[in-house]
C-alpha cells in the first residue's frame, strides 16, 4: 500500500469554497545562498533595470518585492484548452524570507480548488517573473481561468520573462539557454537526479492511475528548483546589466562573447554609451571572426549615433585591414569619408579599393551596382569639387586678411 502524500511531500490541504488544493510551503532565509549568492541580492535590482531586462517601461519604478516568481507543471507541452495545469509554484519575498508555495491539484476534479487558491493566492502581486511564461505558463493558467468562468488574475502585469534577457546576454555563448543549462552555466548549479521536463506529463499521470505519490515526488523537486532558479537568474541578469553601465565596469573578466550580448541588449534599449564600451571591448577581447564582423559593424553605427564619427572612421579603417575579405567595412568607411567627413578623395581611394575586392570574390550584382554607383558619385563631386577651386578669384595678397 502506497504511502500517503503528506509523508513523502510534507504539505497540507486546503479547504477553498470551491474544493480542496494541496500546498507545500517552504522558505529560506533571504541569507540563503543559491548560485553563490544571497537571495537577498535580488531585492536591490531597480525598477529601471527590470524594465530595460524586460524591455517593458510598465516595471520602472517596481521592484522584485512587488513581484511573483511563477512556474507550471502541466499535463503537456503543446498548450490549449486541453492541457491541464496541475501544478503551479510561486516564489516571493516574505519578510526576511523567500518563500516558495507549490499549488498542486491531486486529481481533475480538483481544478475548481486550485484556481480558488490560485485566485487567492494572486492578490496583490505587481508584477511577474517567468521563464518562457509569456508564451507557454500565462496562456494556460489565463485558459483555465475563462473555462472556469473566472478573470484571469494577472492579465495585464508587467511581466519579466527571462528567457529573452538570457538569450540576449548569454545565447552568443551557451549551445543552449534552457533554464537548466542557464543554471549550471551562470548560476553554478548542478541538478542531481534531476526529472526530466518531458517526462513530468508521465509522472503526473502515473499519479492519477496508482495513487503513489513517489511518482510526484520528483515533480515537486523539479518544480520547486525552477522557482529558486528565477530568482537566481533574475539577480545574475541585472547584476551584469547594470555593472557595464558605469565605466570602468564593476565586473572584470568576462567572456569575449558575452561582452557582445550585452552590447546588443544596451543597444537594443537605447544605452549606446555602454553598448559601444562593450562592443570595443568584445573586440580587443577575441570575438570570433564571424561575431567580431556582426559586433564591429552594429559598434560602427552605435559610435555614429553618439557622434563620434572619428572614432567610427578609425574603427573602420583598422577592421578593412584586419579583415581583409570583408567588404562591409570598406562601404562603411567610404559613407564616412563621403557623408560625414567629406574627404572625397580618400573615400574615391577606399570604393576603388572595394571594387578590386568585390572582382575577387564576386559578390551579388546588386553589391557591384552599389560600389559603382557610389564611385560614380565621387567622381562627379571630386570633380565639382576641383572646378570650383579653379573658378575661384585670385585675392592678391595685399587684400588678402
Amino acid at each position: 500500500m502506497s504511502s500517503p502524500l503528506e509523508e513523502v511531500v510534507p504539505g497540507r490541504r486546503l479547504e477553498t469554497p470551491e474544493g480542496p488544493c494541496y500546498l507545500v510551503r517552504r522558505d529560506y532565509p533571504v541569507c540563503y545562498h543559491y548560485g553563490g549568492k544571497p537571495l537577498a541580492l535580488a531585492r536591490a535590482v531597480s525598477g529601471e533595470t527590470l524594465a530595460a531586462l524586460a524591455r517593458d517601461d510598465n516595471l520602472t519604478g517596481l521592484t522584485l518585492d512587488e513581484a511573483v516568481f511563477l512556474d507550471t507543471e502541466t499535463t503537456g507541452l503543446a498548450g490549449g484548452a486541453g492541457t491541464h495545469v496541475f501544478m503551479v509554484g510561486l516564489g516571493y519575498f516574505a519578510g526576511e524570507h523567500f518563500r516558495v508555495d507549490q499549488y498542486f491539484m491531486e486529481d481533475y476534479d480538483q481544478e475548481p480548488g486550485l484556481i480558488a487558491a490560485l485566485e487567492d493566492a494572486f492578490r496583490g502581486w505587481r508584477a511577474v517573473v517567468s521563464f518562457n511564461g509569456k508564451s507557454f505558463d500565462l496562456p494556460l493558467i489565463e485558459t483555465r481561468f475563462i473555462l472556469s468562468r473566472r478573470r484571469p488574475p494577472l492579465s495585464g502585469r508587467p511581466h519579466l520573462d527571462l528567457l529573452f534577457p538570457s538569450r540576449r546576454l548569454w545565447g552568443a555563448r551557451l549551445p543552449s539557454c534552457r533554464l537548466v543549462a542557464l543554471e549550471e552555466a551562470i548560476l553554478g548549479e548542478t541538478r542531481v537526479g534531476d526529472l526530466p521536463g518531458a517526462l513530468v506529463p508521465e509522472h503526473y499521470f502515473r499519479y492519477l492511475r496508482t495513487r503513489d505519490p513517489w511518482a510526484v515526488k520528483p515533480i515537486f523537486d523539479h518544480n520547486h528548483q525552477d522557482v529558486l532558479s528565477l530568482l537566481g537568474l533574475a539577480a545574475r541578469a541585472a547584476e551584469r546589466y547594470e555593472s557595464f553601465l558605469s565605466d570602468p565596469p564593476r565586473e572584470d573578466a568576462v567572456e569575449a562573447l558575452d561582452l557582445y550580448g550585452l552590447a546588443r541588449l544596451y543597444r537594443a534599449v537605447g544605452r549606446n554609451e555602454p553598448a559601444a564600451r562593450c562592443y570595443l571591448a568584445g573586440l580587443e577581447s577575441g570575438l570570433p571572426e564571424d561575431v567580431a564582423v556582426r559586433a564591429a559593424l552594429d559598434c560602427v553605427r552605435t559610435l555614429r549615433r553618439l557622434g563620434r564619427v572619428d572614432e567610427a572612421t578609425r574603427l573602420c579603417e583598422r577592421l578593412a585591414d584586419d579583415y581583409p575579405q570583408g567588404l562591409w567595412a570598406l562601404v562603411e568607411l567610404a559613407k564616412d569619408l563621403e557623408h560625414r567627413i567629406r574627404d572625397y578623395e580618400r573615400a574615391l581611394a577606399v570604393v576603388e579599393r572595394a571594387l578590386g575586392l568585390a572582382g575577387l570574390r564576386s559578390p551579388s550584382l546588386d553589391h557591384v551596382a552599389a560600389l559603382e554607383h557610389r564611385h560614380a558619385r565621387l567622381v562627379r563631386k571630386q570633380s565639382r569639387l576641383g572646378r570650383r577651386g579653379r573658378d575661384r578669384p585670385v585675392i592678391p595678397p595685399s587684400r588678402q586678411e
